[in-house]
């Protein structure tokens, strides 16, 4: 049976230079310096947004409502969500207190954290140059400069993938035992699920990499008693949800699948396209453009068959799941960290360069690729800057758009101290909602009272936390 190399993965980048580079090998201390470097560039953004946080008047969003008022109740599962994120606000909230900034503050400190880990996934495929890249490159998404700001499922969903994703790398580079990584990365995508369901695209994503890596001959093959070990570790820390939902009816599934909304089919290659073009956005036009090239399989290659086989099912199944109905830009954002650790490790692949035919030396093309991915991440942390500003004032200024997307993050204050005021003249402790966000936001609000929000569920079936939990 075919296992993982004894070799780990060599680096191929021996000749870049400078903080985008590798340095000398030999030159420990250019490396270090590098390192120390990049991880200030990477804190001082984290305590830039968590600033802006701090100092933002935008409100909170219905979804970090919600959120919040499931963390208050402890539980392995909730009518809509999984329950990780909750318990990650629940801490906040216990920690810090009833303030707006205490809900957002862990979501820039996780991506701070999964772009650690993406550092070292890169390390391990290429060099100290490609872990670099591969940090500053997720901190720059905007997806990510977005996520910083709204505490939202994907944020630690993205970290644990991540994590899962890195035992992967270092099992099929002989650097963890194979039961060992699996193991563990089974357990990872396990916590992600518990983040977001969007954590089952690993499944065919590890069966997509054996299937290839098998068939094609590739230079690193795992064994089928993989997925074994992968499935006990998933299963291990993705049970106590998956036991909530059996003894709720699969009140999430169920969601899951109102979500997807596949009783109403468009067959809209349009739809398809639209999301296509959303991932310019999320990744940044330059960015996606290049990540792109993942797509170019070379089936021999071990790291490029991984990284391939861990982005390319969400990209396609969502693509698929526009064309058949709608999807959101975000649904996909698991491709993000493979295809920002392809893009990392892509100026390095001068073994690639040097069989090409082309006259221009590999050296010199690696430069270019590597220029190509700087001014790439140059973009993006433009747009990321902006970001902040944004978050900062409230406001888009000038550049706000006639339906304005910050528009959700007001308002609620003003709702909530008239909502009293009728409610004190009245004398009355019970208000009706029309709908979720309005109960969301009031729930906040009102949380320190003995006021009671109701939701008012005209169908007599539940659609949402609120007409389940609190319905009138």
């Amino acid at each position: 049976m075919a296992t993982p190399n004894a070799t780990p993965y060599s680096p191929d980048d021996s000749k870049d230079t400078g903080m985008w580079a590798n340095g000398d090998p030999r030159d420990i201390s250019t490396n270090l310096r590098a390192d120390r470097w990049v991880f200030f560039i990477l804190l001082a953004i984290t305590c830039l947004r968590s600033l802006s946080i701090l100092a933002s008047p935008l409100e909170l969003g219905v979804d970090e409502a919600q959120y919040w008022l499931w963390s208050q109740t402890f539980d392995f599962g909730y009518f809509t969500k999984p329950p990780l994120t909750s318990w990650i606000i629940g801490l906040s909230h216990a920690a810090f207190g009833h303030h707006q900034w205490a809900v957002r503050l862990p979501a820039p400190w996780l991506h701070l954290l999964t772009a650690l880990v993406l550092w070292r996934g890169a390390v391990w495929l290429a060099s100290p140059a490609a872990g670099r890249r591969a940090a500053l490159l997720w901190i720059t998404l905007p997806a990510v400069g977005l996520g910083s700001f709204l505490m939202s499922t994907d944020t630690p969903l993205l970290l644990f993938w991540s994590a899962g994703l890195l035992a992967i790398i270092g099992v099929m580079g002989n650097r963890i035992g194979i039961e060992r990584g699996m193991l563990l990365a089974g357990a990872a995508f396990g916590i992600a699920f518990l983040a977001k369901y969007a954590a089952i695209y690993a499944l065919p994503g590890l069966v997509l990499l054996i299937v290839i890596t098998r068939v094609w001959h590739a230079e690193t093959r795992l064994p089928l008693k993989a997925l074994i070990w992968f499935g006990g570790g998933f299963l291990l820390l993705a049970s106590p949800n998956l036991i909530w939902n059996l003894s709720h009816d699969f009140a999430t599934v169920r969601h899951l699948g109102d979500n997807a909304n596949l009783a109403r089919q468009s067959y809209d290659i349009g739809n398809s396209i639209r999301f296509i073009g959303a991932q310019f956005l999320t990744a940044g036009p330059l960015v996606f453009a290049l990540m792109l090239g993942v797509f170019r399989l070379r089936t021999t290659a071990t790291k490029h068959v991984l990284l391939f086989a861990f982005s390319a099912p969400p990209l396609l199944i969502i693509t698929l799941q526009a064309f058949l109905s709608e999807a959101n830009a975000n649904w996909a954002l698991t491709a993000m960290p493979a295809l920002v650790l392809w893009l990392a490790i892509w100026p390095s692949q001068v073994s690639d360069l040097s069989q090409r035919p082309e006259s221009t030396p590999p050296h010199t093309r690696c430069l270019t690729r590597r220029r190509l991915v700087g001014m790439a991440a140059g973009v993006n942390a433009l747009l990321a800057a902006v970001l902040v500003v944004i978050c900062w004032a409230g406001s888009m200024g000038p550049i706000t758009p006639e339906s304005d997307p910050l528009r959700r993050l007001r308002g609620w204050h003003d709702l909530a101290v008239d909502t009293r005021a009728v409610l004190t003249t009245h004398d009355a402790r019970t208000v009706i909602a029309d709908r979720r966000a309005s109960a969301a936001l009031l729930h906040w609000h009102f949380h320190d009272s003995d006021i009671t929000v109701l939701v008012h569920d005209d169908d007599g079936y539940p659609s949402n936390h609120f007409e389940a939990n609190h319905p009138w």
